[in-house]
């Protein structure tokens, strides 16, 4: 579904439009600061047009290019103003992509420690 032609959207239309559930936005927003939403005076949140082209870009990234939550961050830095209908980006900071993997492991590391001591 294409975007309507419109500047702003109110969160209950991002379903529709983007084919998103609205848990997988709200994680999103936390996940991605390309997806920045302003409270209205009225405490509805409201996203730009460029919020609901990076949803649609996040979405393809992960879900047709099976990209993880950090390769697509990564993409999305990488390559910002790619538009969601274009050629994926042909050029990756493989030096980016390394530094994500290392810090995941990390992570996976010190999960295992704590596991390991508290004998979950």
């Amino acid at each position: 579904m294409s975007i309507p032609n419109k500047s702003n959207f109110k969160f209950q239309e991002l379903t529709p439009i983007t084919g998103v559930k609205p848990y997988v936005i709200r994680y999103w927003e936390t996940e991605f600061p390309e997806i920045a939403p302003i409270d209205s005076e009225g405490g509805q949140k409201i996203y730009a047009r460029k919020d609901v082209e990076a949803i649609l870009r996040i979405k393809k990234l992960l879900f047709e290019e099976k990209l993880s939550i950090p390769e697509a961050k990564v993409r999305m830095q990488s390559a910002p103003e790619e538009v969601v209908t274009g050629a994926p980006a042909t050029s990756v900071d493989t030096g980016a992509l390394e530094d994500v993997k290392n810090q995941i492991l990390k992570s996976l590391d010190l999960i295992r420690d704590i596991k390991f001591k508290r004998k979950w």
